[in-house]
This record gives C-alpha cells, structure tokens and sequence, in this order.
C-alpha cells in the first residue's frame, strides 16, 4: 500500500469514526436533552392550563355560593320549610290579609340533587293588600317562585250588586238603599280569596366545599318584578273585580211650557237611520290584561250583562270588529279588515270602551309600538 492510500485510508476511517461519535452523541445526549426540553414545554402549558381552570373553578365556586347557597333558607328541607312558612305569615300579616293559612307539601326530590319545598298559602283580603302580598313575595332575595295563583271573587256580592234595580230598570229620583253586601265593599273593592303554590328550593352539598346560607331575609327594592313596583299600581286603578258603579242619573232642568208647533210635513220621505257596524262598542270596556302561565289574557266588561264574570280573550281570537293581536298592560291591539282590503291596527286603551279604540300611532303608544316590533322579531 503505497503513502497516499494509507492518507486516504487514515482520512476515511477519521471520517467515518467522527459520523459514529456524533450519530452516538446525538442519540445519547442531545437527542434526551431535547426530550427533556419539549417534555418540560409541554409540562408548563399544562400547568398554565391548569391554573387558568383553577381559576375558573375557583371563580364558579364563588357564585355557586354567593349566588345560589347563600339565597337558600337552609341546607336541611326541614329548617328551609320552617323559615318559609315563618316569612309566608310575616307577608300575609304585613298587608292585613286575612284568614291566613299556611299548609306544607310533600317535599320534591330532583335529579340534580336538590329538594324543592312546597307550602299552600291562602288568605282573603282586597285587590290592593293581595296585590302588596304578590309583589313583596317576588323581592324576596331568596329562591323561591309562584307555580299557581288563584283569584276569586264572591259572585254573590257581584251579582246583587249588579240586581235589575241597579241597571236603572227601576227608575226613582231616590237613590237606592244600599244592601248588606254591596255596604261591605270599600273603596278597594270586594273581598277576594287568595290561593297560590309556592315553592322554595334547597341546593345539594357538594363536597369539600362550604355552604353558606341566608342567615337573615333580606328584601330588594323590585327584587325580580319585571317592572317598578309603583307600575302595579295600575292594577289597582283598572280593579277587574270591582262591581260596576251606576252612573249618577242627570236630572232635567224644569222648562217652560210652550205651545206644540205642527209638526212639518217632510217633502221627501226620511231615509232610514244607519245600521251601527259595531253594535255594543260602547257597552264593551278593556278591564284588565294578565299573563297566566306565560299566556296573556285579556279581560272585557259588557255592560250589558253586568251580573255576568268579565269575559277573557286570547291571542288571535275574533273580538269587536277584527282580530286580537296584541295584549299589553297599557290596553290591546286589534287588527281590522276594511271594506277596500287593507288592514288596520287599533289601539283599545286599558279603561275605556270599544268604541273610544284609536288607529295606532307609534309616536302616541310608543311602548305597545315597540312590543308589537318584539312580537314581530320573536
């Protein structure tokens, strides 16, 4: 072997014992090293991970407590049914109801772990003290809802109110005596039975982790009310239930007598009166708009049978002269097709009779406009 191939030789086997050392290098040391490092990478975005769900849970264990244990009675169903009873009796004696009763229900378990307890409460009193109970009940801060209300009046009291007399069959410059029942109505109007179902709700206790409850009832100023307080009010001024009032009859002024004149004698013959398209307009009053179990009613008085319950209308149902289409607490929408096709939308005003309806106008009934637009998107 001569000089230069033993040089070459000695370079390649140099060459190849250097790509066996790094190839053995990489594979022992770097190779690890970068494991190691990518493990590490990986480690610490978990750990960020972690302590971003940490802080999640730590945030929703927070409202699990403040807002939701921390408005419970109690965590027991029976010292939760105690306290809800106690309160119950405190709203009814609060506004004068009277004949209150408080019964307890079967208690109500639910899959979720919590136990619903239930109470029957039923009282007699007049539109305002009922309305002062319902709406008291509603700014209560604890959980708790209404699954059923009732709202009865004595038709007796309304039917004798409302006796042939009184509808001015009877005709007598003398006003009436009043009888014994229709006496017993104040300003309020008459005596009303109350009978509602009321639930509140006991949270399960979850381990590891505190559960506070209310400790003393505390009462918001509109609580959960959908509107101001001062807005009910309103109920009070439209009372569904009070009995229609005779208007005071005019007593005509004593005139002079004169002569009869001959009548004259008509060149033509008269033409026969219009027939009313709308009989019994004026006789029709809006009473009241309610939401029942999320269905809206609305309420109208007939004169004309006024021993008679107000008569109950819902949505899309044939009233007047067109079709109903919207119950609002300001009065309802009805939508009317005229002779020549179009159609168009009345405004019937809580209050007042059929016949007073007016064309809607948004700048004039804004809020109705404005649920009509609700109604409309929904």
């Amino acid at each position: 072997m001569t000089r230069r191939e033993k040089v070459l030789a000695m370079c390649l086997g140099g060459t190849l014992s250097g790509v066996a050392f790094f190839t053995l290098v990489n594979w022992a040391v770097i190779g690890p090293f970068k494991s190691v490092k990518q493990q590490i990478a990986a480690e610490r975005e978990r750990q960020r991970n972690l302590n971003e769900q940490l802080k999640r849970l730590t945030q929703v264990e927070r409202e699990w407590q403040e807002k939701w244990t921390a408005r419970t009675l109690a965590a027991d169903p029976k010292e939760a049914q105690r306290r809800f009873r106690e309160d119950m009796h405190r709203l009814l004696a609060r506004h004068g109801l009277r004949e209150p009763k408080v019964s307890p229900g079967t208690f109500v378990k639910y899959k979720n772990g919590s136990v619903g307890v239930p109470l029957t409460v039923s009282a007699t009193g007049t539109l305002k003290e009922v309305l002062g109970y319902l709406c008291d009940f509603y700014r209560r801060d604890y959980l708790a809802r209404l699954d059923k209300v009732r709202i009865t009046a004595d038709q007796s009291i309304v039917g004798e109110v409302n006796l042939p007399r009184r509808r001015g069959l009877v005709r007598s410059t003398r006003a009436p005596a009043l009888t014994k029942r229709e006496a017993s109505i104040g300003p309020d109007g008459p005596e009303l039975k109350l009978t509602v179902s009321a639930i509140t709700l006991v949270l399960p206790k979850l381990p590891g982790l505190e559960h506070p409850v209310m400790q003393e009832i505390t009462e918001l100023e509109d609580g959960r009310l959908l509107r101001k307080r001062e807005e009910y009010n309103l109920i009070l001024d439209k009372n569904l239930f009070m009995p229609y009032q005779e208007k005071p009859a005019a007593v005509a002024q004593d005139q002079p007598v004169t002569q009869p004149s001959r009548p004259a004698v008509p060149a033509t013959r008269p033409l026969p009166p219009p027939v009313d398209p709308r009989p019994g307009a004026d006789q029709q009053f809006v009473r009241g708009t309610v939401s029942l179990d999320g269905e809206q009613v609305a309420y109208v008085v007939d004169e004309r049978q006024r021993d008679q319950p107000p008569r109950q209308y819902h949505l899309d149902e044939p009233i007047d002269d067109g079709t109903l289409i919207l119950i609002h607490p300001q009065g309802l929408v009805v939508r009317v097709r005229q002779p020549d096709g179009r159609t168009v939308d009345y405004v019937y005003p809580l209050g007042a009779s059929f016949r007073d309806r007016e064309e809607l106008d948004c700048e004039a009934h804004p809020e109705i406009c404005e649920a009509m637009q609700r109604e409309i998107i929904s």
